[in-house]
């Protein structure tokens, strides 16, 4: 069971051929529900940005925005938008081969954008992946860490894709990183002792959503994935209750009234303990990179850890200058007192 899905059929459970019917025809809604949820999405900032972004660079099939902007209740005044440009192939987006390599070495490619719009700043954050590390980092068994993974199973809303045969791939990546997520949440949950009679579709959530949280050293605030669900909790509601109810067909998953409960799980607690260790380390491994390909990437840091923690952060000329080498005294401070996990 480590590493791989325990339940590939039940023996017992009835003709596999109608159940895998009915696997797809779940599958079917939830990629139809996505699709309408997010695509197209229009604001005067994301038709900014995009128009930027297509004026800019080519060989662009997607271009997707996640994070606190898709929602006033959680953005706040010194929130900026935080996109993704998914690529055809990174030699065709870049004009630097040093770009192109890094990109293929624990991806994606972060960058921060400085614009103006009559005289305003308008600062934003993208990161770029190709087609096919998409698909390694959406797809189980080939996913690696919770980087990629772990955002698309939040809400996102995509701007731009190039045709209806690419769209269509992307909101099946978008499905399969939510079903990796899922599998994982409901592993965990069967292995909580606080559960062992049941869990709520809140608790589902709530852990569905901390993962990615747990998988990076972070520094929002305790009460964040709180938060998050709240805001969009008609959002996920309607897409995760037909992922759980496939579950509870495909009978890994009990129902009892409005209580839930893994019958079988997916992985096990030392797989489940290896990935999220080894996702924390990649996310620390994609730092130096991040520090190169990322203009003023300490001064982003400094100002996200200050706004989300209260904990101010004085940096010495050497901090700035070499912060791989001197930096490290301030992350194991705020780790101490707890400011970030």
């Amino acid at each position: 069971m480590v590493g791989q899905a325990a339940v590939e059929g039940v023996p017992g459970a009835g003709n596999e051929r109608y159940r895998m019917v009915d696997a797809d025809r779940q599958k079917d809604l939830i990629t139809r529900r996505l699709r309408a949820s997010y695509y197209p999405y229009k604001t005067a900032t994301s038709e900014f940005f995009l128009g930027h972004f297509l004026k800019q660079f080519k060989g662009i099939a997607c271009v997707f925005m996640y994070g606190s902007m898709l929602n006033p209740g959680l953005s706040t005044p010194t929130s900026f938008p935080d996109f993704y440009i998914v690529v055809d192939r990174y030699a065709g987006f870049y004009g630097s081969r040093v770009h192109t390599l890094l990109n293929r070495f624990l991806p994606p490619n972060s960058y921060f954008l400085r614009l103006s719009e009559n005289g305003t700043p308008r600062p934003s954050k993208y990161c770029v992946i190709d087609r096919q590390d998409l698909y390694r980092y959406t797809h189980y068994p080939h996913i690696k860490d919770f980087f990629i993974a772990g955002r698309l199973a939040k809400r996102i809303a995509i701007l731009y894709a190039k045709d209806d045969e690419f769209l269509a791939e992307f909101i099946g990546s978008i499905y399969q990183a939510m079903r990796f997520n899922v599998m994982f949440a409901l592993s965990e949950l069967s292995y909580a002792g606080a559960y062992a009679d049941g869990f709520s579709f809140d608790d589902f959530m709530i852990r569905l959503l901390g993962l990615s949280y747990r998988a990076e050293i972070r520094t929002e605030t305790h009460d964040k994935i709180t938060s998050l669900y709240t805001g969009e909790k008609e959002f996920y509601r309607d897409i995760y209750s037909q992922f759980l109810e496939q579950e509870v067909q495909d009978r890994t998953v009990e129902r009892t009234g409005r209580a839930y409960r893994t019958i079988r799980p997916y992985f096990t607690p030392a797989y489940m303990a290896g990935f999220i260790s080894r996702s924390r380390r990649r996310a620390v491994y994609r730092w130096p990179k991040s520090i190169y390909t990322f203009s003023n990437y300490v001064d982003y840091l400094v100002l996200k850890v200050e706004r989300t923690t209260g904990e101010e952060l004085r940096l010495s000329h050497w901090d700035r200058r070499l912060p791989l080498v001197f930096g490290w005294r301030h992350l194991f401070r705020l780790l101490r007192k707890k400011a970030i996990k």
